[in-house]
């Protein structure tokens, strides 16, 4: 059943010549009204039936020779099974003859089986439900209520004065207002209105609100019974959406102050009603025009005529309290049609060969076609405004345009749906109130803003760089020229020559890793993103992997049982780390050569301004990309972090070493330590923060700490202590004697270290292993 709210109807019953005082053939009409049920307005209505009945009788060029005379019945809450219940029952009276119904009660979605001819009549109805313009359904169907979907254009008509592009609708899952709904989708959709949100409920409409408020929506839509709208505004309330910057438009035929009638689904309070519902707009037909705007109706009534005989029969001063008043024009210009139809029809009928009249006619097929004819083709003034039908049987009526001023509904403008333009014309009319002085925004203002890295972040960032380079450069001539002093022989200087350059890289790509398209062009800003991984990849590999290969050679000495006997070489530690390298070259090549990476904007979290909520600065960085960067990047993840932690766990083995000769053991240990913890910090900042110079800063800041510190540690005590072992002058000594006595105490030295940590360690050699052996395997190192 489709359960609308009820208006009113007519149905025209001859039963025959009957005479009166004034000798009038009686042409009863079938008023089914809703006086009782959820929406009881027939009391209303059935008044202004009964002033439109006195004005027609009396009216001498209308129907002369008949009265039209009231049959009242109650429509209930089930309009549809009654309004069939009463055809079938007039159907089985011989001496009915039915010739024009008007029916506004709720219309069932389909007639029943044996009423289902009764509703091939010719009906009137003042009901708004978009089901009645199914000319399938209901083919001869007509109505002066516009149907709701008819105040869509109203709401465009907003829409478009205002330039909102972005709504969201809101309505009861009942056919009326999802019927209505759909259509305005559709309506909107082709004038180019995109509908963000598009919410519906059955009872509780809180979680559809929230939606609604998610999106961002400003201007919402709503189509709701009046209890379900208490339920929807004290929502509204609750979630603080009823400031300046919402616009709110609701169905324009609720009862008057439906918001502050008392209801126990709410717990709101009539304030907190007020500020909700402050300053909404509602669409309805223009159905009380201003004597100024409008001529005196067929009837020779003006609006005000009208109201004050109504306050007069209804013995009332606030006819306005009433339920159904503001539709009382609307049935008493729907009587006027069915008489004027009438009227028009006596002179069709009597032209006929034979000729008939308005009592004796069989209501067959040509009767019933003259009749549609008749009104779709009807125009006239009405109290409501002028009547006319389309194809439909929709009335074509000017449609207002409505404003809760301070707590009272004012008129701000009308549409009239047959001109062109459809636009809202205000001209005349009370101003529209706008608590900030202007119309809203239709949704958040979105504002890209490109993060690019500031000049002064990256200046900070080549000064870093020069900084870590120029000490870097001096740790490398440092351990160039130094290189034949013990405290620089003993550690290796050619890897620690290596491990100095990779620092160098490290830092130059600090520098590239702060070059953006603010500073180089598109094209440029890859070659420098290509260059900063090159660079990066290179210093680490170079870098750890020569502080990695000197913590494997301790290891291997001071933990294998046959290390007294393995020979480490340099050459064996620098091949370690050219593997490193070219292991970073072969994947640096194949993602240049399969997916070489790009210039993208990648979006990054939306954040509202903090002084204009309607503001949403969306951050652009540019970024290098490629479309499977993903598996090179962790092929780099997976080999440096494999490496990282195997050269921890060899740091931790090693890390009891304490020998002087081998000077900088204990120190790599710490740095190994260090560049792990840096390393994994960085790569988290790398996917945590989005802002660009954030990024830069931890990320450049990281590098440089990591490679400083890495680079300090290794090379300050050698510098601090570089001649504590031997004279400065033996840096001049050439001669072979000297070289040979140098060296003899220096493995003096380092084979009774060797020995007590071997024992501390409590790894004994076999037993047949003498310390001859042991003494023979030192110069290995």
């Amino acid at each position: 059943m489709l359960k609308t709210w009820i208006a009113a109807s007519c149905m025209l019953w001859c039963v025959g010549l009957c005479c009166g005082a004034r000798n009038l053939t009686k042409l009863h009409l079938l008023g089914l009204f809703p006086m009782t049920g959820v929406w009881a307005g027939g009391t209303a209505m059935s008044i202004a039936t009964e002033l439109a009945l006195r004005d027609i009788n009396d009216n001498v060029d209308i129907l002369s020779g008949y009265e039209v005379v009231l049959i009242r019945k109650d429509s209930g809450c089930d309009g549809g099974t009654a309004t069939n219940a009463l055809f079938e029952e007039l159907y089985n009276q011989s001496t009915t003859k039915m010739m024009i119904i008007g029916a506004g009660c709720s219309i069932a979605t389909e007639p029943t089986a044996q009423a289902s001819h009764h509703w091939n009549l010719i009906q009137m109805s003042i009901s708004s439900s978009p089901l009645l313009s199914n000319r399938a359904m209901f083919p001869l169907s007509f109505r002066l209520m516009p149907p709701e979907s008819n105040f869509n254009i109203g709401k465009l008509a907003l829409f478009k004065k205002y330039g909102w592009k972005k709504v969201a609708t809101l309505c009861q899952s009942v056919p009326l207002f999802s019927l209505s709904m759909a259509d305005l989708h559709r309506d909107a959709t082709e004038l180019g209105i995109e509908i963000i949100a598009a919410e519906s409920f059955v009872d509780s409409p809180g979680v559809s609100i929230e939606n609604i408020k998610n999106v961002g929506a400003r201007i919402i839509v709503v189509g709701v019974y009046s209890e379900m709208a208490r339920k929807v505004f004290c929502e509204v309330y609750r979630q603080k959406m009823y400031s300046s910057k919402y616009v709110w438009i609701v169905t324009g035929w609720l009862e008057f102050n439906w918001w502050r009638e008392p209801s126990e689904s709410i717990d709101c309070t009539p304030d907190q009603m007020d500020k909700a519902t402050a300053n909404q707009f509602g669409m309805y037909i223009d159905n009380f025009p201003s004597d100024q705007n409008s001529t005196p109706s067929v009837s020779g009534l003006t609006t005000s005529g009208f109201l004050e005989r109504f306050k007069v029969i209804a013995e009332t001063e606030s006819p306005e309290s009433m339920t159904g008043y503001t539709e009382t024009t609307i049935i008493y210009d729907t009587v006027w049609t069915a008489a004027l139809a009438l009227h028009q029809a006596q002179t069709t009928l009597e032209a006929l060969d034979p000729p008939k009249q308005l009592e004796d006619f069989s209501y067959d097929e040509q009767t019933a076609q003259i009749f549609y004819d008749i009104i779709s083709n009807l125009t006239f003034e009405g109290i409501s405004g002028p009547v006319r039908v389309d194809r439909k049987g929709d009335r074509l009526g000017l449609v207002e345009a409505l404003q809760l001023q301070d707590g009272t509904l004012v008129s701000i403008g009308v549409i009239d749906p047959t001109s062109e333009t459809k636009d809202l014309i205000t001209d005349g009319y009370q101003a529209i109130f706008w608590p900030d002085g202007a119309p809203p925004i239709d949704f958040m203002m979105y504002r890209e803003d490109n993060q690019t890295i500031h000049i002064p972040v990256f200046i900070a960032g080549v000064a870093l760089s020069l900084v870590g380079t120029v000490l870097a450069s001096s740790f490398l001539a440092f351990n160039i020229h130094f290189r034949k002093l013990r405290v620089i022989k003993m550690s290796s200087p050619k890897i620690n020559n290596l491990m100095l350059i990779g620092g160098l890289l490290a830092y130059v790509s600090i520098i590239f890793l702060g070059v953006d398209t603010s500073i180089a062009s598109t094209e440029n800003f890859v070659w420098m993103c290509k260059a900063k991984t090159w660079c990066l990849s290179f210093g680490f590999s170079i870098a750890f992997g020569s502080l990695f290969s000197k913590t494997w050679r301790v290891h291997k000495i001071f933990t294998n049982k046959t290390a007294m006997k393995l020979v480490v070489k340099d050459s064996w530690l620098i091949g370690m780390v050219m593997t490193l390298v070219a292991i970073d070259t072969v994947i640096l090549i194949l993602w240049e050569i399969v997916d070489p990476v790009s210039a993208n904007r990648q979006r990054g979290t939306e954040v509202i301004d903090e002084e204009n909520d309607d503001i949403v600065h969306i951050p652009i960085r540019m970024m290098c990309e490629s479309v499977h960067q993903i598996y090179f990047i962790g092929a780099f993840y997976i080999i440096n972090g494999l490496l990282l932690i195997f050269g921890a766990f060899l740091a931790w083995e090693t890390r009891k070493v304490t020998i002087p000769a081998l000077n900088d053991s204990k120190y790599i240990g710490v740095c190994i330590y260090n560049v792990l913890i840096l390393s994994f910090v960085g790569a988290m900042v790398s996917f945590v923060v989005e802002n660009r110079n954030t990024h830069y800063a931890l990320l450049g800041a990281l590098i440089w700490l990591s490679t400083t510190i890495t680079l300090c540690i290794v090379f300050v005590p050698k510098i601090k202590t570089r001649n504590d072992v031997a004279p400065a002058k033996n840096t001049t000594m050439t001669q072979q004697g000297g070289n040979s006595m140098d060296m003899q105490r220096e493995n003096q030295l380092l084979r009774r270290e060797i020995f007590r940590l071997k024992n501390s360690c409590k790894c004994q050699a076999h037993g047949d292993s003498t310390d001859a052996d042991k003494i023979k395997a030192t110069p290995s190192l």
